[in-house]
């Protein structure tokens, strides 16, 4: 857009200014919605002009367009008085605190820096002051200002202010801290526009704010889509069809007991906005210079107009009958949904528990997938089915993007997760089980990830989460009450839960197992090292020598009392999981007793989070199916190692095996369709093979044997020696049609600069190695 005359750019607002906030709206309440939504329009804005591979100044943002953000009003002065428009500013100025940060880190040329200071404090004689200039709020400022992790807040503004620059650290899109950060430094601070209303008393501005906030409140999208709907209803029907559309938003408002302040969208507008990108959008703007919104985009907060344009074409309404189902059967079918996800995020319902683990992490677009899932005539059991598989479907995604140190909101994901969402649109229990699963197995990175998981600054918000989740998990299977609601409720009466470093922070104490106190420090944050206490017992033990805490750790939660040896005795519950999980007591701990802990964490969360659950609540497919589904997808590359097993059986079979221990796991990432390329250590590559069916059980995968399917241990092997070494409680099998392969190890082929892993199956992001194997066996994507 062009510049609106008599606006201000963010810099020209803030910058060698003074405002005060007054004292009847003082608080600062914002809350996640809001920051994301802004860092959303922000990027997206700004991508429309910004092209990275033909970029050299930043003196080429002067020719972008701008972002206007609406109005704020101030009585006049040296310090003005913020009348309406202080919750923008503030968050602004967060942000700006953040980017300061963020490009004092990451931008290496000083030429690039872009000077923030005067935007954000103005400082005389050595003492700084903030330009929004708020006493309660000053320690906050100065905190993250020094990015001072140990500050605490004292006060309402301060806690959610602390709040939300994490949610700008966490949300911040990663396309825009490397090389783009400073040219959208400077798009943000000389092309967002504000208006700013200056008045001369209080009492002016207190009027202009009414008279905007009330007496001059337009109509919201919701209401404008509700007139224009119920206008092409016959009139027979309208007063009945108004009822429900005005029954449906007041459930969906009574429901909803976060704070408004601030906010552009109400309840009804962000309802509507997630049932419509869920049922009707069909394309997503592209990231590329100059690219235009689409569906996705149109169906925000803006909704009625792209509903006018497209009532025909995309939502199929066309007669007065139409109109009046789509009010009285779609909207209220999709307001039970969506009150429901409510309802099941905010208490642990038993079959429901997901749902509750993604809204205890803000993972809203569970209900977004949900609601694409279901369709209008789903009986009960199926939109339980399709709730259950949605939430466990974000509920592992997310989980093993966390291990993997990688963000999980849905503007970093979006383009796969929209992806999924068309793929699961309306669809059957069976269809939406191959996506999600697929879509799981097809992950760059898996749950092996949390043997290098740790606590810092990304992982601090999701830590306690995982504990409580391997904590409660236990408990279950040992029959007990989950308490996972008491292990995560920071906001409780009496004493919540901390999380606790076994390991003492003492490093003269253990300083020969670690190279230094860098080492030592970062091995004690590792996810082995920790557990759940409460926050007294927590605070007690922090001095206290291991041997002494751990006598103490008996009488607390079962992870911690699993390090003693009193939980071995006398407790035949925590025995059977003792047995599947290899628990033992640990008389002292040391830096292999946190990697043997971690190696405990992995084989829970493998059951924990396995995508095969979502399969058993579809009702299961054969691999067929599944082939079949997927026929138009290209299959994906996989190296997979076959050491110590006989590859003449494999050969003979036309198989693939791996043990569960260590990266094992990894092999059910290989799907149907994808290509093989068997690698056997210290030989090279013996094979290229396409995937015929997934990962399973020794005991359940059959092979041919003159016709006829047989368990694979009762078939005839070519090295039965080679058979029984197999550990048939933990080898999978994967079935493999071989295109090109030897017969002999020995004639495997390898050459000087190929590269493997040492995992049993993963993909290559250097193609060369694969071309190179291809050229030798002669194979290619054709080959029969």
């Amino acid at each position: 857009m062009q510049k609106i005359d008599k606006t201000d750019t963010l810099k020209t607002i803030l910058s060698g200014r003074k405002y005060t906030v007054d004292y009847f709206q003082r608080e600062y309440r914002w809350g996640q919605k809001q920051i994301e939504q802004m860092l959303t329009d922000f990027q997206s804005t700004f991508e429309e002009f910004y092209d990275p591979d033909d970029h050299d100044t930043p003196e080429e943002v002067m020719n972008y367009g701008f972002y206007y953000m609406g109005c704020i009003i101030c009585t006049g002065g040296s310090v003005k008085k913020i009348i309406d428009g202080q919750q923008r500013l503030t968050s602004l100025t967060l942000l700006l605190i953040y980017l300061n940060n963020l490009q004092k880190e990451n931008v290496k040329d000083e030429d690039l820096l872009v000077p923030l200071d005067d935007m954000i404090y103005s400082k005389a004689f050595s003492k700084k002051s903030f330009n929004i200039e708020v006493a309660d709020r000053e320690t906050c400022m100065q905190a993250l200002l020094q990015k001072d992790e140990n500050y605490v807040p004292m006060n309402e503004s301060a806690k959610n202010m602390l709040d939300r620059y994490e949610d700008i650290e966490n949300l911040f899109p990663d396309e825009l801290k490397e090389e783009a950060l400073p040219y959208f430094i400077n798009w943000l601070i000389e092309k967002v526009l504000l208006l700013e209303i200056d008045t001369p008393s209080d009492d002016e501005a207190h009027t202009i704010f009414l008279t905007m906030n009330d007496r001059g409140l337009s109509l919201n999208s919701a209401e404008m889509m509700k007139a224009f709907i119920i206008q092409q209803v016959a009139e027979a029907d309208r007063i009945d069809v108004n009822r429900k559309w005005q029954d449906n938003i007041n459930r969906i408002k009574e429901a909803s007991s976060y704070d408004t302040s601030g906010m552009v969208n109400t309840q009804d507008v962000e309802f509507i906005s997630i049932w419509l990108r869920a049922k009707y959008a069909n394309s997503m703007r592209e990231t590329k210079r100059g690219a235009k919104d689409e569906d996705y985009e149109l169906l925000g907060d803006k909704f009625h107009t792209w509903v006018r344009n497209n009532v025909r074409a995309a939502m199929n309404l066309v007669k007065p009958k139409d109109y009046k189902d789509f009010v009285l059967t779609e909207m209220t079918r999709v307001t039970d949904i969506y009150l429901r996800m409510k309802q099941y995020g905010s208490k642990l319902t038993p079959e429901y528990e997901e749902v509750f683990y993604n809204a205890n992490r803000d993972l809203t677009y569970q209900t977004t997938l949900a609601i694409a899932a279901i369709c209008n005539d789903d009986t009960e059991d199926v939109i339980a089915k399709k709730i259950q598989m949605t939430a466990k479907f974000v509920d592992d995604f997310a989980t093993i993007r966390i291990m993997n140190f990688k963000k999980v909101n849905w503007n970093t994901n979006k383009y796969l997760l929209f992806h999924v969402m068309q793929d699961i649109k309306n669809a059957d229990c069976k269809t939406i089980g191959m996506v999600y699963v697929r879509t799981l197995r097809r992950m760059d990175v898996s749950i092996e990830g949390i043997t290098r998981f740790s606590l810092n600054q990304f992982s601090s918000r999701y830590m306690l989460h995982i504990l409580a989740r391997f904590t409660s998990y236990v408990n279950v299977l040992m029959g007990n009450p989950s308490h996972f609601e008491e292990y995560v409720d920071r906001k409780r009466q009496g004493n919540t839960y901390d999380i606790e470093h076994i390991l003492p922070d003492k490093y003269e104490d253990y300083k020969d197992s670690f190279t230094d106190y860098e080492d030592f420090e970062s091995t004690r944050n590792q996810i082995g090292n920790l557990i759940l206490l409460t926050r007294d017992k927590n605070r007690s033990y922090q001095a206290m020598p291991y041997t002494e805490k751990v006598q103490k750790y008996a009488g607390d939660n079962i992870l911690a009392q699993a390090l003693y040896d009193t939980a071995y005795s006398k407790n035949p519950k925590f025995l059977a999981v003792v047995s599947k999980y290899g628990f033992r007591s640990i008389s002292d701990f040391s830096r292999q007793s946190i990697s043997d802990r971690a190696e405990i964490y992995m084989r829970m969360a493998s059951d924990i989070w396995n995508p095969d659950a979502i399969k058993e609540l579809a009702g299961g497919w054969t691999d067929d199916e599944e082939k079949d589904f997927f026929k138009n997808e290209k299959g994906r590359e996989f190296t997979v190692g076959y050491a110590e097993r006989s590859w003449p059986d494999a050969l003979k079979y036309g198989f693939m095996s791996a043990n569960l221990g260590g990266s094992g796991k990894s092999i059910y990432n290989v799907q149907v369709g994808d290509t093989i390329y068997c690698h056997i250590a210290g030989y090279g590559f013996v094979g290229i093979g396409e995937c015929t069916s997934t990962a399973t059980p020794m005991r359940k995968f059959k092979v041919m044997v003159d016709g006829t399917p047989t368990p694979v241990a009762d078939a005839p092997w070519e090295s039965e020696e080679a058979k029984q070494k197999l550990d048939p409680n933990k080898e999978v099998f994967i079935g493999v049609v071989w295109k090109r392969y030897v017969t002999n190890i020995n004639d495997g082929y390898w050459e000087k600069g190929m590269t493997t892993v040492p995992l049993v199956a993963y993909m290559l992001h250097d193609r060369t190695t694969h071309q190179k194997v291809r050229e030798h066996f002669g194979y290619d994507d054709n080959a029969e």
